[in-house]
């Protein structure tokens, strides 16, 4: 653990304070749907709480294998504490020491920290702000070493809401292939899009390990219910160290789970979707309105704020972030956050509140100008 830390993301939003407004931390302000909670209040008394199978119980497993719509056995899922566990175990057992993981840069910082708790050594393929930070196969070709033991892939993208094509996804996944690589796809954004559906690499790869959550899409974050869908030779060694970490899943958890999946919240959710989508629209005409260079997201709930003329006065992204929470109160977070190629970026999130969004960047353009 020498050298593992806690990520910049909560680094930042453990310097805040009660006054501030966040912009920074990648939650949903909405509550859990009060589906969930009223059919937990109805039927917790009737539940057995004790240990669940551990790779979670055969209905859950069902629902999620056909909630990703193609041929999944149910045999192939794991559930587990959230998508964080699910990402770690399938890590832990596809890296052996030294190995190469081809993670993203910009990408979501516990990536590479998690290589290297599981002894693996973090790679970096470049995906470019000029862009719109779309999937580049070339500099992922060009990452790949004969010790490459997987390829992260994620989409939606955090931080930058980048959704890529279908044909990139299909290429990736045969380049990939072709050299016997698992990607691993990190789905938990998979429902929170405003345009083009993203599209699974799993759709082209039988070796596709597939992570996804309800944390994002139901607000569940607190809940820590998520899952893993393997390769069949990959479920026994997964599970094993699933079951040697953690046990297995909250019981309430994946009772909640198979409620939700089986439709129980979708009004509410679907709702929180479309009022997210007017709170892009929201950010875009706050940021435009006020000057502020940035990339418009096709997906997640996060902008990358392009500062890079008006970094030089502050040094780092780091340096401006910290000085715009001291100063006016407002979490973001820096875009070198998230690697090398998100320096000169402020990751802002419109899951906030309306007016918070609307205060936060107003302060943001004041801060920049001054």
């Amino acid at each position: 653990m020498e050298g593992i830390e806690k990520t910049l993301i909560r680094q930042m939003n453990d310097l805040a304070d009660g006054s501030c407004l966040n912009l920074g931390l990648g939650e949903l302000r909405f509550p859990t749907p009060r589906a969930i909670l009223d059919h937990v209040r109805d039927h917790i008394g009737s539940w057995r709480l004790g240990y669940t199978p551990n790779e979670g119980f055969r209905e859950l497993k069902e629902l999620i294998a056909a909630r990703h719509g193609w041929a999944v056995e149910p045999g192939r899922v794991c559930v587990t504490n959230g998508a964080q566990e699910a990402l770690f175990a399938a890590l832990m057992v596809l890296v052996d020491s030294g190995d190469d993981v081809l993670v993203p840069d910009p990408g979501y910082p516990a990536y590479a920290s998690i290589v290297k708790m599981a002894g693996g050594v973090p790679r970096s393929y470049a995906l470019n702000g000029a862009s719109g930070f779309a999937l580049d196969i070339g500099a992922v070709e060009a990452a790949l070493s004969p010790s490459t033991a997987a390829v992260i892939i994620n989409c939606p993208h955090n931080p930058t809401g980048a959704v890529y094509d279908r044909e990139s996804v299909r290429v990736l996944a045969a380049l990939c292939d072709s050299r016997g690589i698992p990607i691993i796809s990190d789905e938990v954004y998979a429902a929170i899009y405003y345009d083009r559906a993203p599209t699974s690499p799993a759709f082209f790869s039988p070796r596709c390990v597939v992570v996804d959550s309800l944390s994002k899409t139901y607000s569940m974050t607190g809940w820590r219910l998520g899952w893993c869908i393997v390769p069949e030779d990959m479920i026994s060694p997964l599970a094993a160290f699933h079951q040697l970490s953690v046990t297995c899943a909250s019981a309430v958890s994946q009772h909640a789970a198979m409620f939700a999946l089986r439709g129980g919240a979708d009004a509410e959710k679907d709702d929180n979707l479309r009022e997210l989508a007017r709170r892009r629209d929201l950010a875009i005409a706050c940021l435009k309105r006020n000057g502020l260079a940035f990339v418009e997201p096709a997906g997640t709930f996060y902008i990358m704020v392009d500062v890079t003329t008006r970094r030089p006065r502050f040094g780092t992204s780091l340096d401006l972030a910290k000085a715009f929470l001291a100063r006016e109160k407002v979490v973001t977070i820096p875009g070198s956050a998230f690697g090398a190629r998100g320096e000169g970026y402020l990751r802002i999130s419109f899951a906030a509140a309306p007016a918070d969004i609307e205060e936060g960047v107003r302060r943001l353009a004041r801060f920049l100008q001054n």
